[in-house]
């Protein structure tokens, strides 16, 4: 069990990693060197992940505290 969520994280270190460099922000944008189109293709990225990390971190708060109130239900 503990193989495969070492694996798991593994291979979302690995896409993390790679992601930034696959994605452009526009075909206008994706030839320029210029500090401004890759603002833009960073603010895509960012805009992108927000909602999966609010969600994860509201989600696992609520996780964290529903296991911890159903162990001290237990003890």
């Amino acid at each position: 069990m503990t193989r495969h969520i070492a694996l798991c994280i593994l291979l979302i270190c690995v896409v993390t990693l790679i992601l930034p460099h696959t994605l452009e922000a526009c075909p206008a944008c994706k030839n320029l060197n210029e500090p401004i189109a890759r603002g833009f293709n960073w603010s895509v990225l960012f805009m992108m992940s927000m909602p999966f990390t609010v969600f994860g971190v509201i989600g696992g708060s609520v996780f964290y505290y529903y296991r911890r109130a159903h162990n001290k239900v237990k003890t």
